[in-house]
């Protein structure tokens, strides 16, 4: 959704995006929604693979995306980033059995993911009848 969203508003010259997720089932369901981005020139295009050995196979990124940090198990996927590429990072403090890097506040959450340059870390709390988790995010350079 994010990929769609960035190329349907056009407010940013994006020629490429290319979408990782380990879940196979998660590559032609985000073709299908950039489906319009796919048969122009792969202007999109979603792959099943593993991020924590991704990065050095990336060639020269702008910009990597990881809006699920909470999900991996390892830090290997932040490690491989090179120096000086731009990262917009996710996560949140929710228990759930599916998150095994758990932050328990933004300045937490910033620590585990240092950067040389920060543009933007904030938190947003989701509060619901039953539970409540807060969000946190950070844009900037490695």
């Amino acid at each position: 959704m994010t990929s769609f969203l960035l190329k349907s508003r056009n407010n940013i010259n994006i020629s490429t995006i290319r979408s990782y997720d380990i879940d196979p089932q998660c590559e032609a369901i985000a073709d299908m929604i950039n489906e319009n981005w796919v048969y122009q020139e792969w202007q999109f295009k979603a792959h099943t693979a593993d991020c924590s050995t991704l990065a050095p196979k990336l060639g020269n990124p702008d910009l990597i995306i990881n809006t699920s940090t909470e999900h991996f198990d390892t830090m290997d996927w932040w490690d491989n980033i090179p120096k000086g590429v731009y990262v917009v990072l996710q996560g949140n403090n929710m228990p759930h059995d599916d998150h095994v890097i758990y932050s328990t506040s933004l300045d937490d959450f910033c620590n585990l993911y240092p950067l040389d340059a920060v543009l933007y870390k904030g938190e947003l709390e989701f509060n619901y009848p039953n539970w409540n988790f807060t969000r946190f995010m950070q844009i900037g350079k490695k």
